[in-house]
Formats: C-alpha cells, structure tokens, sequence
C-alpha cells in the first residue's frame, strides 16, 4: 500500500512509478545540515522501510550542490557544545541504520560537492553516480573533527584500511575520475547527460525484483561481520524466502518462455 509521502523543509520528495525521488534542498546555504534535516532524514529513510510500492529512491541536490556536510556557521552561534553534537549525530545515524536497512535500492546522484557528513550520505547509495563537474571531500580535519554520518563504516570497506586512513587524515579533494577508480562511485558521467543517466540507472533499478535486491543488500553489507558458515547459513534463509515471491516465479516463467520477466516488487 502507498503511504503519504513525508512533508519536508529541506527535502522535496516525489514518487514516480514506484521511484523515490529525494532532493536535498536545504533552508541553508550549501544543502548544508542543520537542526532539522537529521529529523527529516530520519522520517524519509523510516518511510522507505514502510512503503510497500516503492521499488528504488534516488536521492540528489539541488542548483548543483549534493551536501557540503553540516551548517559550520551555526556552530558558532551556539559554541557547537557536546551534548547538541551527540542529539545531532545519533538522529543521523539513526537515520542512516534505517536506509540501510530499506529493502529499495538507493541510487545516490552526487550532482555537485558532497564534503563531510554530505560524503557520508552519498556513499549510502548502493550505487553512486557522479557528475563530471563533482567532487567528494572528508572535510573534517579542517574542523577538528574525526568524522561521522557513516564515512569511517563505508571508506574502508570500499577503499581499504590504507587507503581510508589517506582520505581522512590527507584531506584532499577527491575527483570524480578518482571516486570511481578507489570504488566510492559506481560511474562518473558528463553534467549534461547526469540526468538522463540517473533516470536510467533508477529505472532500470525499479524495474527489478525488489525484495531479491532487499536481500542481497543485506547480504553483502552483513557479510563483513560473519563467519564463511554463517554466511552460507543467511544466504539459504535468504534464498528460501526469495523462492516464495511472485516475482521468483515470474523470472522462472519467464525464462522458460525465452521473454524479460515482469517484476511486480512481490
């Protein structure tokens, strides 16, 4: 059943033939964080988990800025203090658990920089385009910080313990051509075709079996922290389940009549 979409002040959300469209478009400058943004996260990333229709969200920023990480100037204003820090990061976190635990594949389409909690919810996509006319950026020796919003989780596993340790403490830019060599995105395209690629790469997404995508997103992910065996034991309760759908047995159809299966997402 198709839930209401959330109604946010720094995110314009729309749906699209089981697509999710999610555009960063925050009240402060930079689509930077501010105090309500990790709220907002939080309810669009539970809402996926809850909305059956959804088949794939994609999320991007507007006027050609992705995320430039949180509101720097506002730290200032209040002397940025412990306890509001700590409120702050767990409400992201909280909200970066809930995607990845969202059976919908997410595409994040990094249109612009994406610096420091911003490189964090970029890399949640599972796959992750970028513009040619983009840049990733850790961002938070500057500040005289360690870093948050999931980046010391995905940087090592995508680009290795030595190669992360370069990232965080060097803090340089990173160019597109290098995102997607080191493996932070899937594939670097012109700014004049990011479009057109995103909503290919969406639709081709949405098209698919949604919960089999579900499943080996979470196998993948999980596979970090278990043994051979009780990987192999997850992927048969996995497997099992996924036997069960519409959409297993429609593949099965499918391939018996020679024709490309119709997924339903069941």
């Amino acid at each position: 059943m198709a839930r209401s979409l959330p109604e946010c002040e720094n995110f314009v959300l729309e749906r699209d033939d089981g697509i999710v469209s999610i555009t960063i478009d925050s009240t402060t400058k930079f689509n930077s964080l501010n105090d309500t943004m990790g709220d907002e996260l939080l309810e669009i990333a539970s809402f996926l988990n809850a909305d059956d229709s959804a088949r794939c969200a994609v999320m991007t920023g507007s006027d050609g800025v992705f995320c430039a990480g949180a509101d720097v100037e506002s730290f200032d204003e209040d002397g940025h203090r412990s306890d509001s820090v700590r409120v702050g990061a767990s409400i992201l976190h909280d909200a970066i658990v809930q995607f990845h635990q969202a059976d919908v594949p997410l595409v994040t389409g990094v249109n612009g920089v994406a610096t420091g909690a911003g490189l964090g919810i970029a890399l949640l996509g599972d796959l992750v385009l970028i513009s040619e006319d983009a840049r990733f950026e850790y961002g938070y020796p500057r500040l005289g910080l360690p870093g948050d919003g999931g980046a010391t989780f995905h940087l090592p596993r995508l680009v290795g313990l030595r190669k992360a340790k370069d990232i965080a403490l060097l803090d340089e830019p990173i160019s597109p051509e290098e995102a997607v060599e080191w493996g932070l995105a899937t594939e670097s395209v012109p700014d004049d075709e990011f479009d057109a690629r995103l909503d290919e790469l969406t639709r081709q997404l949405a098209d698919g079996p949604t919960r089999a995508y579900g499943a080996v997103k979470q196998l993948l992910t999980r596979s970090f922290d278990r043994s051979l065996a009780e990987q192999l034991a997850a992927e048969t309760d996995a497997i099992a389940t996924a036997a069960e759908t519409d959409d297993h047995a429609e593949g099965v159809s499918a391939f018996v009549a020679n024709r490309e299966p119709e997924f339903k997402g069941q």
